[in-house]
C-alpha cells in the first residue's frame, strides 16, 4: 500500500509540474498549480524517505522533469538519459 500511495503522489506531482509548465502567462494558474505542486512535494519528502532516488520513477518526475508515464518507462528499462549540447 506505501508504494501506491507514493507512486500516486509522484504521479500527481508530475501532472501538477506539467500544469506550471503550461501555463504561460497566467500567472494566477501557474501560482495555484506551484502551490499543489510544492504540497506534493513536501508529502514525498516527509513521507517517503528516498522517493527521488537516482534510477527511480520520482527521480525522473522530480529531477528531468519527465511525465509520469514516461518516467515509468525509464525506471523499468533503466536507460539514462543524456544531455545534449
Amino acid at each position: 500500500m506505501k508504494n501506491m500511495n507514493q507512486d500516486y503522489l509522484i504521479q500527481k506531482y508530475a501532472e501538477a509540474s506539467e500544469k506550471v509548465n503550461n501555463a504561460g502567462g497566467d500567472r494566477y494558474y501557474k501560482n495555484y498549480w506551484q502551490g499543489i505542486k510544492d504540497t506534493y512535494h513536501s508529502l514525498l519528502s516527509e513521507w517517503f524517505e528516498g522517493w527521488a532516488n537516482n534510477g527511480s520513477v520520482g527521480y525522473y518526475v522530480f529531477v528531468e522533469g519527465m511525465d509520469y508515464n514516461k518516467a515509468v518507462f525509464y525506471s523499468r528499462t533503466g536507460l539514462t538519459v543524456n544531455a545534449t549540447a
